[in-house]
């Protein structure tokens, strides 16, 4: 192989941050001003000081963004920014106080909400969940992280999920079958269980809340 071969990049030199700003480049409708933007967010702004066939060349290296994210099992650390952090995305390790934001974050429309969605699941080394360090930091430093970590932690947590609903479900339909109720109250509860609701979107509200 050529030294004077360029490296092939690949999904792991795309942040999450690039990834959020490169989705929006969606709504762009001009072919060229979208291929600009595109490459604008991966080499930066001094990618429009290149000569065109310079540009061609950079251009013809993101070839993998039309490919699937690979996943694989989630890190138990990652280093961010020159900070680490440890990854606990077990459903079953996580507090009421996780949930609760899990489930706050899930339903915001905010921009960038998954750099907060993952904050649930990545904590600095030494702390516990939202305690003693700055949140806004852990956020910013997520967005700087790999695009494959990231969908390693969302898939795995997402997988452990939608099991543990389906689990709770046929444990609640036997449970109402076993219950002394009236038939009228008995069909009602059995019929939340049954729907094709995902209970998973039921959010769980804070004691506290008002």
């Amino acid at each position: 192989m050529s030294k004077n071969k360029e490296t092939q990049l690949s999904w792991n030199d795309i942040t999450l941050d690039q990834f959020i700003q490169l989705s929006k480049t969606s709504d762009i409708k001009d072919d060229t001003e979208k291929m600009l933007a595109i490459g604008e967010i991966v080499y930066g702004d001094g990618i429009n000081d290149l000569s065109i066939p310079e540009f061609s060349k950079k251009m013809n290296q993101l070839g993998f963004l039309s490919q699937e994210i690979p996943t694989s099992v989630p890190p138990k650390k990652v280093v961010l920014n020159g900070r680490k952090y440890f990854v606990d995305c077990l459903l079953g390790n996580i507090t009421t106080a996780q949930y609760i934001d899990f489930q706050n974050h899930m339903k915001s429309t905010s921009d960038g909400k998954e750099a907060n969605i993952l904050s649930v699941f990545i904590i600095p080394e030494g702390h516990k969940y939202n305690d003693g360090y700055d949140m806004l930091e852990v956020i910013n430093d997520i967005k700087s992280m790999p695009m494959p970590v990231v969908m390693s932690i969302s898939f795995f947590f997402g997988r452990q999920f939608s099991v543990f609903m389906r689990i709770f479900q046929r444990y609640s339909k036997k449970r109402i079958q076993d219950l002394k109720l009236p038939k009228e109250m008995k069909e009602a509860m059995k019929g939340v269980v049954d729907s094709s609701v995902d209970l998973a979107l039921y959010p769980l509200s804070s004691p506290s809340a008002k």
